[in-house]
């Protein structure tokens, strides 16, 4: 299930829905729009496991200046008024995948309406990689212009086996995992961008806040010392770049958790802005 949080500049979305395997269900929706129809395509923006939308916070202005229509996706659904919303930030590659199916044919369809563009990328952080890459193994769509994996574990991360953190979805980033050896969508031009993380330099690092109180940085610490390197504290670079038919877009130093920064922006900027 999804609730999905769009966000645009020159193209406003007023929406509440929320989708369950899926299917839609009513929702209140406005559309407002004067754009042009040669600007860039518009981006889909996928998080990590044991995360949310609000991780693309620093990307929110960065885009907004670049005038790149943009869609934040949180997986979960919402309960209600006395509830609020649950967010599947556990859930599995599959179930994604599913959800980002809903999303492609109904949601991004009426964007694609508005800015005349007929194709939309995807910008995934870690396993938001893998949730899009078995999206696009099992559709063969040719919506998907161009999508940029930042910090996923293309081979799994040896960390995830020793480990039930945030099940089923850590089940997905162990090395051999089903999602990790899915077929490549030819219709889909595929990038990397990976962390090589020196845990000495404090600022490339900074302790983030998420939904699971996980000690992220801990974590990321003591990953550093047993993974390969470089890596990101969570993820080596040669799993982000086990793929064979990925163009590397190139590293920063920064930590996982912070791979959303100015920094990845910038490496990823001209893929965003080609027409």
């Amino acid at each position: 299930m999804i609730l999905i949080i769009i966000s645009f500049l020159t193209i406003s979305f007023g929406m509440s829905l929320t989708l369950a395997n899926g299917q839609p269900v009513p929702a209140n929706r406005t559309m407002t729009a004067t754009t042009s129809k040669t600007g860039p395509i518009p981006v889909l923006l996928i998080h990590d496991y044991a995360s949310d939308a609000s991780v693309w916070k620093k990307w929110e202005p960065l885009l907004n200046k670049d005038h790149i229509p943009y869609i934040e996706v949180n997986f979960g659904s919402f309960l209600g008024p006395f509830y609020g919303p649950y967010y599947d930030e556990c859930g599995t590659a599959v179930d994604h995948a599913n959800d980002l199916r809903a999303i492609i044919q109904n949601t991004i369809q009426d964007m694609k309406k508005i800015t005349g563009q007929n194709q939309v990328n995807i910008v995934a952080h870690s396993k938001g990689g893998l949730d899009a890459r078995v999206y696009l193994a099992n559709s063969e769509t040719h919506d998907i212009a161009n999508l940029i994996m930042i910090g996923t574990p293309n081979a799994g991360s040896p960390l995830a086996k020793s480990n039930n953190l945030c099940w089923p979805a850590v089940g997905d980033i162990r090395p051999g995992a089903d999602d990790t050896k899915v077929a490549e969508n030819n219709n889909t031009k595929y990038y990397t961008i990976y962390g090589d993380w020196n845990p000495s330099v404090a600022s490339s690092c900074p302790q983030v806040p998420n939904l699971l109180g996980i000690d992220w940085l801990q974590i990321e610490k003591d990953g550093f010392s047993k993974l390969l390197k470089p890596n990101d504290g969570l993820v080596p670079a040669s799993s982000v770049e086990s793929l064979p038919y990925h163009t590397n877009l190139g590293h920063t130093a920064n930590c996982h958790t912070n791979l959303l920064s100015e920094n990845e922006y910038a490496l990823s900027r001209h893929v965003l802005l080609e027409r």
